[in-house]
């Protein structure tokens, strides 16, 4: 960020998620603040139906949601595991052509957490072929990106939440209601909100400096 200022705008922060049809949230991925009492404990169903989403976004643009999922001809749309097939397609028939679609693909940096379908040879090799080296953030690469840092994720600290917040208003009663629902919230993003997520992980990053990388308390801005 020293050398290009402009660097940290043309990440691309990417992720998967589980949005559950009961809307339990995957704590995992999420870090929620409220007023209520945390500890309060609620009863639901231990394997409640749930779709798993991909998005990537830059301080100007997101791409997505796109759901790891197979048709069935008796029971329709089914949920898959992303596994590295999976997830190497996604990248290759989809996510790539759209960066190329909106003239982004030879100044993007693309970002992506130490998952195992992540971290595969072949899809570390179509990474480093459309993208270079030096311009992937990835498990197993020449930039590795830490794998415990939720809170520095904008993915992680601003978007999931944000979409779980506003997915779950209309009361979806079905997988496929839910789907469009994240479509429907995805789609409504502005792209002030982008950039004040890309500006914000700045905010954070001058944070980790004094402390060397290491723990922070929790930020709000």
């Amino acid at each position: 960020m020293e050398q290009d200022p402009t660097w940290v705008f043309n990440i691309l922060w990417t992720l998967e998620a589980h949005f559950s049809l009961h809307g339990d949230v995957n704590n995992h991925n999420c870090r929620i603040w409220a007023t209520s009492n945390p500890r309060e404990y609620t009863q639901k169903s231990l394997h409640s139906p749930k779709v798993t989403a991909w998005c990537g976004f830059t301080c100007s643009f997101i791409i997505g949601p796109f759901f790891s999922e197979t048709q069935c001809p008796v029971n329709g749309w089914i949920t898959e595991t992303v596994n590295a097939q999976r997830y190497l397609m996604l990248l290759r028939e989809t996510v790539v052509p759209c960066l190329i679609q909106r003239g982004q693909i030879s100044n993007a940096t693309f970002i992506q957490d130490g998952a195992t379908s992540h971290a595969a040879n072949p899809v570390k090799a179509f990474l480093i072929q459309t993208f270079r080296e030096d311009r992937i953030v990835s498990r197993r690469c020449r930039y590795p990106w830490p794998p415990r840092s939720p809170h520095l994720t904008p993915t992680d600290f601003w978007l999931w939440g944000y979409l779980t917040s506003r997915a779950y208003l209309s009361g979806p009663s079905s997988l496929s209601e839910l789907k469009d629902a994240i479509r429907r919230e995805v789609t409504s993003i502005h792209p002030d909100m982008l950039h004040s997520a890309v500006a914000e992980f700045v905010i954070r990053l001058g944070c980790l400096l004094p402390c060397g990388g290491g723990h922070v308390e929790y930020i709000l801005v």
